[in-house]
């Protein structure tokens, strides 16, 4: 009897074993799908980050004697609403680039489950109104680095209008996946946050603009 239980228990553990082994190269291959997709997406938005510049270009001056028109200054004023544009048939609002963890990834315009497997997405906020918050899963290739992170590091977001914002890491944090007002309402200009390993808890990046 001993001796069969102890053959139940070596084929259990073998079971075990090949059920983590196998766990681990479909996350592995997840990642790594993640990651190209991820830079295919990266390299469209820079795309079409140049080619709105190209477009919204101004015009060669030219002379003339005719005074030029005054402009209100209300109307330079930037909206609240972020630019989307619309790459194959999901929209992104530009990318992150954070040089510590060496990583440069799109951001599309709204969440779900099929986004998140492609690139990060903002989830609240906008840059313009500085409550900005993007998840992403927690793929090497994605936010699985975030944790690294420490304070005073920097983090770059460039909108799809080429507008360049550089911000600084001031706090990190764990937290509760229902806390959902400590990244929402957290008072930062950039949150960025994914899961942690084994998905109980998030790692939460809180950032404000970097003084100019």
């Amino acid at each position: 009897m001993p001796k069969k239980t102890g053959i139940v228990f070596v084929i259990l553990g073998a079971v075990l074993i090949a059920s983590a082994l196998l766990l681990f190269l479909y996350n592995a291959r997840q990642d790594d799908i993640a990651g190209q997709e991820a830079q295919l997406a990266l390299e469209e938005v820079r795309t079409a980050i140049e080619q709105r510049a190209q477009d919204t270009k101004p015009m060669e001056e030219t002379e003339s004697t005719e005074p030029a028109e005054a402009t209100d200054p209300m109307e330079t004023t930037a909206a609240p609403e972020m630019t989307v544009v619309t790459i194959g048939i999901y929209g992104y609002i530009g990318y992150v680039s954070i040089p510590a963890i060496e990583i440069d990834l799109p951001v599309m315009d709204s969440w779900d489950e099929t986004r998140l497997n492609i690139a990060p997405c903002r989830q609240f906020g906008s840059t313009k109104t500085d409550d900005l918050v993007i998840a992403a899963h927690n793929y090497p290739n994605h936010f699985g680095k975030l944790s690294s992170l420490k304070g005073g590091d920097t983090v770059v977001f460039t909108d799809m209008d080429g507008e360049e914002i550089t911000y600084t890491v001031t706090r990190m944090d764990t937290v509760d996946p229902t806390h959902v007002e400590e990244v929402k309402d957290s008072g930062c200009d950039l949150v960025l946050y994914t899961c942690t390993i084994g998905g109980a808890n998030r790692v939460a990046v809180f950032c404000d603009r970097a003084e100019e």
